[in-house]
């Protein structure tokens, strides 16, 4: 049944890719201004969950609602005004500018062809929020993975987009540009009320800043929850196929993973 408390929600949603299906009659509900964590193994569904959240690939049974109202019913626009979705950067972007990669999703989301000083503030501001105007003319390809995710992650915020969906947000970044990611959504959060989805692969990480853990395979979950409630020994044998101990966080007082061995070894 549909949480009215929540922004983004999937009701008995499968989807995947032809005859593929990857998402298997998935219910989930995303409370407004929270940041979920989806966890899992590879191969579990979880880039293909957020592809249909943003209506990336196509439903082929159920439904996604925002704010109660099929995405179906939303022009592309509309969509891309609301959802924000940040994948990777194509290598082809490499020569554009900071400036120019958020200008142009300002244009876009304003359907206008030129930034006009409104916009232009707009971009101003995004571009002081997120720490990047020393690095405005900066080409995307001259960044470090940390600033690149910082800067798609702008772009999609000048949108002022309620819903932000990020596959791997912290992946092959090192443990500064991690904290400087993860600390720049929860900011977003709490400020913004924003509604978070990320994919993580770091099941520590994801433990410490999201506020609901949901963990995937086969296109299910499995559970979901508390960071303190869903990362156990048995959940992780479940999902990873591992022996596992998770203890708390010294400092954060969340729960660590410490892996042993596979199972069935």
């Amino acid at each position: 049944m549909y949480d009215a408390g929540s922004t983004l929600a999937a009701q008995a949603l499968s989807a995947g890719y032809s005859a593929d299906e990857v998402i298997k009659g998935l219910d989930l509900d995303l409370p407004a201004g929270s940041i979920t964590a989806v966890v899992g193994p590879n191969g579990a569904g979880k880039s293909s969950l957020l592809k249909a959240l943003a209506r990336k690939i196509k439903a082929s049974s159920g439904a996604v609602l925002l704010d109660g109202v099929s995405i179906t019913s939303l022009t592309k626009t509309q969509l891309e005004g609301q959802i924000g979705f940040l994948g990777t950067i194509p290598a082809a972007r490499n020569n554009e500018s900071v400036y120019d990669l958020i200008a142009r999703s300002a244009m876009l989301a304003n359907q206008i062809s030129r930034v006009s000083p409104r916009v232009k503030g707009e971009i101003d501001q995004i571009l002081a929020r997120t720490s990047l105007t020393p690095l405005k003319n900066k080409k995307l390809g001259e960044l470090s993975s940390g600033w690149r995710q910082v800067a798609v992650i702008a772009a999609a915020l000048v949108k002022n987009p309620k819903v932000l969906l990020l596959d791997e947000p912290t992946n092959s970044l090192d443990y500064s540009h991690q904290l400087q990611v993860i600390n720049l959504l929860s900011s977003l959060k709490r400020e913004r009320g924003m509604t978070i989805v990320a994919v993580i692969h770091d099941l520590n990480l994801a433990a410490r800043f999201a506020d609901q853990v949901v963990v995937l395979k086969d296109g299910k979950i499995i559970a979901r929850g508390d960071a303190g409630e869903v990362i156990n020994p048995n959940n992780l044998a479940a999902a990873f196929d591992i022996l596992a101990r998770v203890i708390e966080d010294p400092v954060a007082h969340t729960p660590v993973v410490i892996p042993i061995r596979q199972l069935g070894e």
